[in-house]
């Protein structure tokens, strides 16, 4: 461990310089290694599944209500929620359900790092309800160039004297948008409080923070995403090679007979495979394969059509090790 010296930076320095290569990288895996989106499907369905559903239980003591009047707002308040969460009223691109939207950003925190999203007032025409969630990427979420030298801006965030968000700087389009790259805002940010000014929050910012002072999350293979690449190349050769050679054919061009290039591969005439001629050049008694210095040879060889020859009291080839029968 001679040559193993590692930086001992803080959690942003170790992360944020790195972050975009690692979230590519984790982003291509997911899309063309099986081990990969397999592993990432997995723990979708075991940690969200496929029901989301409100369980409303409120403490009736500490509110001083009855069991039954507790027991009745709940009802009643899972029924409205299931008519916004169950429907695409929940999602500002009148898309996906709450379950979808909880699916993107569980994906986004694995894959990218980090899943963000902002809930904001839309009411329209024809709906019951005016809250929504908008799904942002999380490569909207970058610092502006004019304020990268200020020190409390990590990776588009800024925080307080105690370490707590104040401000998310999001990007208006995604910065590897080649197709609206000349659109109008793209290079534009714009500036979202953290809370509002009686105290929800503006921004859902779902991330792993696994050290002190850790604004942004890293993807979930981040350890081991070189073995997961290696693996999946060596998979893709080994099946190429494999078809490569399922395709070639061999010949064999020889003066041999067709009983000796079979006896030369090891073919056993007595096999299913083995051809007609070579069964029938043997012995009715023992079965040996005859030798061309046997003087039983065309004793055999003439009684093919009338079945096994009669033996004589000696061996009817001299490979025969066996007394022959009467």
């Amino acid at each position: 461990m001679f040559d193993w010296y590692p930086g001992g930076g803080s959690a942003d320095a170790d992360l944020l310089p790195d972050l975009d290569l690692l979230t590519a990288r984790s982003r291509d895996l997911t899309r063309n290694n099986g081990l990969m989106a397999g592993g990432i499907q997995t723990l979708r369905d075991n940690i969200v599944g496929a029901v989301l559903r409100l369980s409303s239980t409120p403490d009736y003591r500490l509110l001083g209500w009855s069991r039954e009047k507790a027991r009745d707002w709940g009802n009643n308040t899972e029924a409205h929620f299931r008519s916004w969460a169950e429907t695409t009223e929940c999602d500002a691109g009148r898309s996906l359900n709450l379950l979808g939207l909880t699916l993107q950003a569980l994906s986004g925190s694995m894959v990218n790092g980090d899943g963000l999203g902002l809930p904001l007032w839309l009411p329209r025409p024809g709906s019951s309800w005016g809250t929504r969630i908008m799904m942002v990427e999380s490569d909207r979420l970058a610092t502006p160039s004019a304020l990268a030298a200020n020190p409390n801006i990590r990776g588009g965030i800024e925080f307080d004297q105690h370490g707590a968000p104040t401000f998310y700087n999001v990007r208006r389009t995604h910065p590897g948008d080649a197709l609206g790259a000349w659109a109008s805002g793209a290079d534009e940010w714009e500036r979202i409080p953290a809370f509002t000014a009686w105290g929800r929050r503006r921004v859902l910012h779902l991330h792993d923070k696994e050290r002190t002072g850790q604004s942004r999350g890293k993807p979930i293979v981040a350890a081991v995403m070189r073995e997961f690449h290696m693996a999946g190349k060596y998979s893709s050769n080994e099946l190429e090679a494999s078809v490569a050679n399922s395709l070639v054919a061999a010949f064999l061009e020889s003066n041999l007979d067709e009983e000796s290039a079979g006896a030369l591969f090891g073919q056993d005439p007595r096999a299913p495979g083995a051809s007609r001629s070579s069964r029938r050049a043997t012995c009715g008694a023992c079965r040996a394969r005859p030798s061309s210095r046997c003087p039983w040879v065309p004793r055999c060889r003439a009684s093919r059509r009338a079945g096994p020859m009669p033996h004589s009291r000696r061996s009817c080839w001299p490979c025969c090790a066996t007394s022959p029968r009467a």
